[in-house]
C-alpha cells in the first residue's frame, strides 16, 4: 500500500463524517416517492434535516481540504490546519507545532463544534434518523455497522462510549437514545478534552521523531499535497462505488415528478 496507516486513518474518518451528513443533506432533495420504502419524512422535515446537517456537512468538506493541504500547512499555519482537519495524526503533527493554549482551545471547538447538530437531528427524530439513514447510505454502509455495534452496548456503557468515542455516529445515537442535554455536552467536552490531552503528552514523548517527519513533509510538500488529492479521490470514488452498491434496487419512478 502506497500511503501510511495514518493517511488510511485521516481518510477514513474524514470519509466517516461526509457518509453521515452525505446521506441526510444530499438526500435531503429526494421526492416522497423515491422515499417510500423507507421512514415518512416530510418536506418540512427534509429542511429541518437539512439545516441541521449543514455545519457537519461543511466541516466534512473542510477535513478533507486539510487532508489535501496537510504538508503545506503543518509547518507554515498549523493552527489553520486544525481548524479545517482533527483526525488523530493531524492532532499529533499539531500539537508539535503550536502551543498548549491554541492547540487546546482551536482542537476543542473544531471536534465539539458539530456534535450539537447530530445530537439534536437524532434527538428529534429520533430511531427514524438511523432507519433513513439505513436506506439512503444501505445497510452495510461504515457508519450503520459502527452505529448498529455501539447501540447495543449504549444501555450499558452509553456514557461511556460517549466519554471514549465522541464522533458523528455516537453523538447521533446519544441524540436517538434521548441522552439528557447537559450530560451529553459535559460527557462530550470531558472526553474531547482528555483526549487532546493525551495527544499533547504523546507528541512530547516523541517530540525529536515528529520533528523530523513533519521536517521531511515540509521539505517535499508538493508530492505529499499531489498524493494526498489521489488519495482522498480514491477515498471518495471508492465510498461511492460502495455506497451505490449496497442501494436497494429503486422502484418503478413515477412521470409526473417535477
Amino acid at each position: 500500500m502506497a500511503h501510511t496507516d495514518s493517511d488510511d486513518n485521516a481518510a477514513a474518518d474524514a470519509a466517516e463524517s461526509e457518509e453521515i451528513v452525505d446521506g441526510i443533506a444530499e438526500s435531503s432533495h429526494r421526492s416522497a416517492d423515491e422515499t417510500s420504502a423507507g421512514p415518512v419524512i416530510t418536506d418540512a422535515d427534509r429542511r429541518r434535516m437539512q439545516l441541521l446537517a449543514a455545519v457537519p456537512v461543511g466541516f466534512a468538506l473542510a477535513a478533507y481540504a486539510g487532508q489535501i493541504f496537510f504538508a503545506a500547512l503543518i509547518a507554515r499555519a498549523p493552527l489553520l490546519l486544525l481548524s479545517l482537519n482533527a483526525t488523530d495524526p493531524v492532532l499529533l503533527g499539531v500539537a508539535h507545532q503550536a502551543p498548549l493554549w491554541a492547540f487546546m482551545a482551536i482542537g476543542l471547538t473544531r471536534l465539539f463544534i458539530t456534535d450539537p447538530f447530530l445530537y439534536r437531528l437524532g434527538y428529534d427524530y429520533g430511531p427514524n434518523a438511523k432507519a433513513y439513514l439505513a436506506a439512503e447510505l444501505g445497510p452495510r454502509s461504515r457508519v450503520i455497522r459502527t452505529m448498529d455495534w455501539l447501540e447495543r452496548w449504549f444501555p450499558r456503557a452509553g456514557w461511556l462510549l460517549l466519554f471514549a468515542i465522541p464522533g458523528y455516529p455516537m453523538c447521533l445515537l446519544s441524540g436517538i437514545a434521548r441522552m439528557r442535554q447537559l450530560p451529553f455536552v459535559v460527557v462530550n467536552l470531558a472526553g474531547t478534552f482528555t483526549r487532546l490531552a493525551l495527544v499533547w503528552w504523546v507528541a512530547g514523548l516523541f517530540d525529536g521523531p515528529l520533528g523530523a517527519v513533519i521536517d521531511f513533509i515540509n521539505r517535499y510538500s508538493i508530492p505529499f499535497t499531489v498524493a494526498m488529492f489521489v488519495l482522498v479521490v480514491v477515498q471518495t470514488a471508492r465510498n461511492q462505488r460502495r455506497n451505490a452498491a449496497a442501494e436497494p434496487p429503486s422502484s418503478e419512478a413515477g412521470t409526473d415528478d417535477v
